[in-house]
C-alpha cells in the first residue's frame, strides 16, 4: 500500500516514519514546501519518486504539483497489483494502466485527465534513462503510435446552459427558489448569496474554478458605475495570464455578498483565526493602486504582487482588521478562510440535482448536472455567437457600402475567435474552434452554400450572412 505525504516546514516527522523518512524531513528546509514524498507500506520514501519530485518541485507550482503526486500513487499503486514497479515495468503493464484509467476503473477519466497522466509517466521514465537506471522506454513507438497514445480522440464536452437554463439554475438551484419564483419554504442553504456571486462570475467573465474560487477581496472592488478587470496569473491555468473584465451586474452581485453574508462569516471566524496565526499568511501592508502586499509567512518576509500571488497563500491569507484577523479571500467558508475548489463542486452539485428536480421543463430536458466549467463554456459560446453577429453586421454595413474597407488591425480586433480564444486563455486556436459548432447550423449552412453552386455570383461570405439574414 503506498502513502503520500507533502513537505511542510512547520509539522515535524511523523513517529511512523523511518529513519531515513526522518532524515529527509530533517532536511526539509532545503526543499519546497508542498513537495510530495510517495512512501511504501513500511512508510520508506519511494525510489525513484523521491527524485523525480525534488526535480519537479523546483519549477512546478503547488497546485499542479499536488496532482502529479496523486497521479503518480495512482500509477505506482497500479503496478504492484501486477507485482512490479516503474523500474521493470514492461509495455503490457502500461498499456493495461492505459485501459484501466480510460475504461476499467469505477471512474473512468476524460482524456484530458489521461494527458495528465501521460505527463508524469514521460517524466518518471525520462529520468530513469537520463540517470542510466534503464536503457530505454519500456514501450515502443512506432510513428504517431504508442501505449501511452489513446486509441480514440474524443471532442470535449461543451455543454453550455440557456438563458432560462441558468436563470434557473441560478434562482432555483442557488438561491433557494421554487420553479413559480417564490421562496421555498424546505430551502435550509445560508450561503446563497455567495454561492449566486460565484456563479455570476463564472458566467460572466468565462473564469475557471481555480481563478475565481482564489479571487481576492481586493481585487473584486465595489462597483462605481462600470465594470472593472481583473489580472489574472498565478492561479490561471499553466500561469499564463491574462485580463478577464466583470461586469457590473456581477459586480452588484458581489457587493451584495460581500456586504452580508462574508461580513458575518468574517467576524463570526476573527478569534479561530486568531488562534490559528502561526500558519497564516500574516499580510500587514496591502497597496490595492499598487498591485503589491507584504506579509510574512513561516517567519520570513515576502513581497508579491497582487496576479503573481501563488492559490496556497491566497488560501492562508489574512490581514488584521479593528475586530481582528480577517481572511484577504473573497468567497470565505465557516472558519473564515476561502472554500475548496471540493466546497464548489458540492454546491454545484446539490443545486444542479435541485434544479432538475423542481424544475424540470425549465431546464428543457437537461439532464447533466451543471458544473462550475459548464459556466464557462456558456461564456465562451454567448460571447462568440454575439461576436459573430456584430462581425456579420459590420460586413453588412460595408458590403451596403455605408463604410470604408476595413483594415487589418480591425479585422484582427474585431475577430470573434481571436477574442475569445484570448479572454478563455486558450494557448491552442482549435481549443476554442470547438465552439464554433454551438452557434451555427452547419447542416444548413452546407446546405445554402453547395445549393448556390448554380448561382455563380453568390460566396461562402454571402451564404453566411444570408443564412444570419443580415442582408
Amino acid at each position: 500500500m503506498m502513502h503520500l505525504r507533502f513537505i511542510d516546514h512547520q509539522l515535524a516527522p511523523s513517529a511512523d516514519f523511518d529513519a531515513r523518512a526522518i532524515d529527509i524531513c530533517s532536511r526539509t528546509r532545503s526543499l519546497p514546501a508542498g513537495m510530495p514524498i510517495l512512501l511504501d507500506d513500511r512508510w520508506r520514501p519511494v525510489e525513484p519518486w523521491l527524485t523525480y519530485f525534488r526535480i519537479v518541485a523546483a519549477s512546478t507550482d503547488p497546485a499542479t504539483l499536488r496532482a502529479y503526486a496523486y497521479d503518480a500513487m495512482r500509477f505506482a499503486s497500479f503496478l504492484a497489483t501486477r507485482q512490479t514497479d516503474v523500474i521493470h515495468a514492461s509495455s503490457d503493464d502500461i498499456v493495461a494502466f492505459r485501459e484501466w484509467r480510460l475504461s476499467g476503473s469505477e471512474r473512468p477519466v476524460s482524456p484530458a485527465t489521461w494527458r495528465r497522466d501521460v505527463v508524469v509517466i514521460r517524466g518518471i521514465y525520462q529520468l530513469l534513462t537520463q540517470t542510466g537506471q534503464i536503457q530505454r522506454e519500456p514501450w515502443i513507438t512506432i510513428g504517431r503510435s504508442s501505449p501511452l497514445r489513446m486509441r480514440w480522440r474524443s471532442e470535449p464536452d461543451i455543454r453550455p446552459l440557456t438563458q432560462a437554463q441558468w436563470r434557473t439554475f441560478l434562482d432555483v438551484g442557488l438561491g433557494g427558489r421554487t420553479a413559480a419564483g417564490d421562496l421555498d419554504e424546505s430551502w435550509r442553504g445560508t450561503t446563497s448569496l455567495r454561492s449566486k456571486a460565484g456563479a455570476q462570475l463564472a458566467v460572466t467573465t468565462g473564469m475557471r474554478l481555480g481563478e475565481f474560487s482564489t479571487l481576492l477581496d481586493a481585487e473584486v472592488p465595489p462597483p462605481t458605475g462600470t465594470g472593472i478587470s481583473v489580472l489574472l496569473e498565478a492561479c490561471a491555468k499553466y500561469q499564463k495570464r491574462r485580463r478577464v473584465h466583470v461586469p457590473l451586474t456581477t459586480l452588484r452581485a458581489v457587493d451584495l455578498y460581500r456586504q452580508t453574508e462574508r461580513r458575518a462569516v468574517v467576524r463570526a471566524s476573527a478569534a479561530s483565526l486568531w488562534r490559528r496565526r502561526s500558519e497564516l499568511f500574516i499580510v500587514d501592508e496591502i497597496d490595492v493602486s499598487a498591485g503589491v502586499l507584504r506579509g510574512r509567512v513561516n517567519g520570513r518576509r515576502s513581497r508579491w504582487r497582487l496576479h503573481q500571488l501563488p492559490p496556497h497563500l491566497r488560501r492562508i491569507a489574512v490581514i488584521e482588521r479593528d475586530h481582528g484577523l480577517e481572511a484577504l479571500g473573497l468567497f470565505v467558508g465557516r472558519g473564515g478562510l476561502p472554500i475548496s475548489r471540493r466546497q464548489w463542486h458540492a454546491t454545484f452539485e446539490a443545486a444542479s440535482g435541485r434544479a432538475l428536480r423542481l424544475a424540470q421543463d425549465e431546464m428543457g430536458g437537461r439532464r447533466a448536472r451543471i458544473t462550475p466549467h459548464d459556466l464557462r463554456h456558456t461564456f465562451a459560446v454567448v460571447l462568440l455567437k454575439s461576436l459573430t453577429d456584430v462581425a456579420l453586421a459590420r460586413e453588412a454595413e460595408r458590403r451596403a457600402g455605408n463604410v470604408g474597407p476595413a483594415t487589418i488591425s480591425e479585422h484582427i480586433a474585431i475577430n470573434p475567435r481571436l477574442t475569445v480564444q484570448r479572454l478563455l486563455g486558450h494557448s491552442n486556436p482549435a481549443t476554442t474552434m470547438v465552439y464554433l459548432r454551438y452557434i451555427e447550423d452547419t447542416d444548413a449552412l452546407i446546405q445554402d452554400v453547395f445549393e448556390s453552386w448554380s448561382d455563380e455570383g453568390m460566396t461562402y461570405a454571402d451564404a453566411v450572412l444570408a443564412d444570419r439574414n443580415v442582408v
